[in-house]
């Protein structure tokens, strides 16, 4: 299937990378409902510390696009499936939230 011809044409060549970030996040979630269930993984402040590093790292990432975020995708990626197997439990999980609320308000900010 060939791109549609316009100005617009970026956005089709670039719908791929695009996808990665839903991906990846329904890809964590498979692997953390599975952890869950095995009953493996530690719980912790720690843990909520890692997961808002994690969401922030993820949501930086999504908002710098194509420039620098795609340098930090692989990085972002690697470690919300890292966190999903070894901390599934969801009062850590919700650091992720918390990290990703952070950035936001960062940029609020700015």
């Amino acid at each position: 299937m060939e791109p549609p011809r316009g100005g617009f044409g970026f956005l089709w060549e670039n719908a791929a990378v695009i996808l990665l970030y839903p991906l990846v996040l329904a890809g964590a979630v498979i692997l953390l409902v599975k952890s869950r269930q095995r009953g493996q993984g530690a719980t912790g402040w720690r843990w909520f510390a890692a997961w808002a590093l994690a969401g922030a790292l993820f949501m930086l990432s999504l908002l710098t696009g194509f420039s620098i975020g795609l340098f930090l995708f692989p990085a972002a990626a690697l470690a919300v499936f890292w966190l999903a197997v070894n901390a599934p439990h969801g009062r850590d999980v919700a650091g992720f939230l918390a990290g990703i609320a952070a950035v936001l308000l960062v940029i609020a900010f700015i």
